[in-house]
């Protein structure tokens, strides 16, 4: 998680310049040659990939974790190490992000959403319950609290 701050520190004024246009956000985060998915990756060793992989909105990964053999310029993987899931708004309905990334079988799973500070803090740490209900009623809950491989997160401030 250090990382992810750094590299967003690192791109902050233009993320806050585009902060109001949710596409272009976006891409910044995740999608872009500078994206901020991509920096965390290279700081981590790891490479990224933010092109719908079975419809995770990006991954990061080893070269190693690639299928052997197949043609150049095709992405097909073996492991995942961190699946990652970006949601710019937090009332959108989070369960949907973490159910899909507790299908996906990663080292780690990692969802970024911007809660709305404006909001009374009550219903904040509501929805953080229940989307740590959900993880809980899972076979494998105590593998993911225990490696502490499921992480969500947003901004300390609000970018708005």
């Amino acid at each position: 998680m250090n990382t992810w701050i750094r590299c967003v520190e690192e791109r902050k004024e233009a993320l806050l310049q585009k902060w109001r246009n949710a596409p272009v956000f976006t891409s910044l985060i995740k999608s872009n040659n500078d994206s901020v998915l991509k920096h965390v990756g290279d700081k981590l060793g790891l490479k990224s990939y933010a092109n719908d992989y079975y419809f995770l909105d990006g991954l990061l990964y080893d070269k190693f974790d690639l299928v052997p053999g197949i043609p150049e310029n095709q992405y097909w993987f073996r492991q995942i190490r961190v699946a990652f899931e970006h949601e710019n708004y937090f009332k959108s309905g989070l369960y949907k992000e973490v159910a899909h990334l507790l299908l996906i079988n990663s080292d780690l799973k990692v969802l970024v959403t911007y809660p709305d500070y404006e909001m009374h803090e009550e219903p904040t740490k509501t929805e953080m319950k229940y989307l740590h209900e959900i993880i809980q009623g899972t076979h494998n809950q105590k593998m993911l609290s225990d490696s502490e491989s499921f992480l969500i997160f947003g901004s300390e401030a609000n970018f708005g």
